[in-house]
C-alpha cells in the first residue's frame, strides 16, 4: 500500500442540503470567510425548491446547477464537472475518471461526488477514495469509501458525478452585485421554473403546486415528504439569517434595510412551516395546510424581491 493522501482541514458540515455542505466545506478549506447564510443566499441555493409530483427524495438533486455554479464565482469558488459514469461502467471508463479525480486532488483542488447525496472527497490511497460522511456511519447514502474499479459501495442508483472546486478571483463588482444577482436568480426560479428543471419536477411556484398535489394524492407519509421538507426548510432558514444580518447592519447594504427585515421575517416563517410539514407524525391535512401557508408567505417574499429588483433597476 502507498501512502494515503488526505486533504488537510477539509470537512463537510452536516447540512441537510448536502450540496451546500460540500460548498461550505470548500469555502472553509480555502480560507474564504463566508457565513452559512451568505453561502446559501449569494449562491442562490436559498431560493431553490424542486418538487416531484410524488415527493420523490430526488428533488434536491435533479435541477440545473448552471446558474448556481455561476453565482458561486461571486463567493470565490470556481466549479467544473470532471465527469460521470454509471456504477456498472466498464473498468477502463472508471479508471480514467478516477485518474482525473486523483490528479485534481494532488493539484490542490477540492473534489466532490454526487450519487445519492453530495460528498466531499477527503483523500485517496491505493484502494480508493476516502469520502466524507456528514451524518455519520449510519446513513447508507454516504459510504466512507469508494473502492477503485468495483465502486461496490455505490452500486445502487444514478451515475456517479465528480466535481472540482478551485479558488478563484470574484468577477469585478461581485461584492456589490452578489445579493442582487442572487435575488434575480430567485425571481427566475419562481417565474420561469422550466429553465432549471424538467417535468414532472417543478421549481418555485410549480414546486408548491406539486407538493400540494402530492399530499392530496396520499404521498405525505413517504420518506421523500420528510426529506424535501427538511432540505427546503433549511434553505429558507439560512435565507432568513442572511436578511436578518442585512437588516441589522450599521451601514447601508445592497438592499433597503426595511425590505431585508421583512424578508428575514417572511423566510423564517416559511422555514418553520416547512419543518412542520416535514414532521412524520403530522396528519396529511395539517401538512397540506402548512405547505399552503408557506406558499403564500413565500409568494409575498418574491413580491418584495421583485420590488427590490425594480427599485435597483430604476436607480441605475
Amino acid at each position: 500500500m502507498g501512502t494515503a493522501m488526505r486533504t488537510a482541514d477539509l470537512q463537510q458540515p452536516p447540512y441537510d442540503t448536502s450540496l451546500m455542505g460540500v460548498v461550505k466545506g470548500a469555502l472553509d478549506h480555502y480560507g474564504i470567510d463566508c457565513a452559512p447564510g451568505k453561502a446559501f443566499v449569494e449562491s442562490g441555493h436559498a431560493f431553490v425548491m424542486n418538487i416531484h409530483p410524488e415527493l420523490c427524495p430526488s428533488g434536491p438533486y435533479v435541477w440545473d446547477y448552471r446558474r448556481f455554479f455561476e453565482l458561486l464565482r461571486n463567493l470565490g469558488l470556481a466549479i467544473r464537472q470532471l465527469g460521470m459514469a454509471m456504477p456498472n461502467a466498464d473498468t477502463d471508463e472508471k479508471a480514467a475518471l478516477e485518474a482525473k479525480v486523483r490528479a485534481a486532488l494532488d493539484g490542490g483542488a477540492v473534489c466532490s461526488l454526487l450519487h445519492l447525496d453530495n460528498q466531499l472527497v477527503l483523500g485517496h490511497d491505493d484502494a480508493g477514495f476516502a469520502m466524507a460522511q456528514p451524518w455519520g456511519d449510519a446513513v447508507a447514502t454516504t459510504p466512507a469509501q469508494l473502492s477503485y474499479g468495483s465502486w461496490r459501495e455505490y452500486q445502487f442508483g444514478p451515475p456517479l458525478t465528480f466535481f472540482q472546486f478551485s479558488r478563484c478571483e470574484p468577477p469585478a463588482g461581485a461584492q456589490a452585485r452578489a445579493t442582487l444577482d442572487a435575488l434575480d436568480f430567485g425571481l427566475e426560479l419562481w417565474r420561469e421554473p422550466e429553465s432549471y428543471t424538467e417535468p414532472p419536477y417543478g421549481l418555485g411556484a410549480s414546486a408548491y403546486a406539486n407538493w400540494i398535489a402530492a399530499l392530496d394524492s396520499g404521498n405525505g407519509d413517504e420518506h421523500g415528504s420528510w426529506w424535501n421538507g427538511v432540505v427546503w426548510a433549511e434553505c429558507r432558514e439560512r435565507a432568513s439569517d442572511y436578511f436578518q444580518d442585512l437588516a441589522a447592519a450599521d451601514f447601508p447594504g445592497p438592499i433597503d434595510q426595511e425590505q431585508a427585515r421583512h424578508l428575514a421575517i417572511g423566510y423564517r416563517a416559511v422555514a418553520r412551516l416547512l419543518y412542520r410539514a416535514a414532521d412524520k407524525t403530522a396528519a396529511a391535512a395539517a401538512k397540506r395546510g402548512f405547505v399552503t401557508e408557506a406558499r403564500d408567505v413565500e409568494a409575498s417574499c418574491v413580491e418584495r424581491i421583485a420590488d427590490t429588483a425594480k427599485a435597483e433597476a430604476n436607480a441605475e
